[in-house]
């Protein structure tokens, strides 16, 4: 297994439906953010530590309640995101698989 260093940026994300996530994005050393999130090799980014807020398009109490909860990683397709923000750096570098 090849691990790859990263940066953990603070993010707020809002879709296109209007839903708002905020988490951490990982991106690989020596890339910007921007570069990141316009790359079009890959069509997913996966977040960490997300929440969300701003929820529409979800009928079912139930599953409502299930997305205000915090998630350890979600999977977001780069189509579905109209604006990125980076709130924070954080100066941690990681590895990721």
């Amino acid at each position: 297994m090849m691990k790859v260093p990263t940066i953990k940026h603070r993010v707020s994300i809002v879709c296109n439906d209007g839903t708002f996530a905020t988490g951490f994005l990982h991106v690989p050393q020596g890339l910007r953010l921007l570069d990141y999130v316009n790359d079009t090799k890959e069509r997913f980014i996966a977040i960490t530590d997300a929440k969300f807020s701003n929820i529409k398009e979800i009928h079912s109490f139930k599953l409502y309640a299930e997305y205000r909860k915090s998630k350890e990683v979600i999977i977001l397709n780069k189509t579905s995101i109209k604006w990125v923000e980076e709130l924070a750096k954080d100066a941690e570098t990681t590895e990721e698989v």
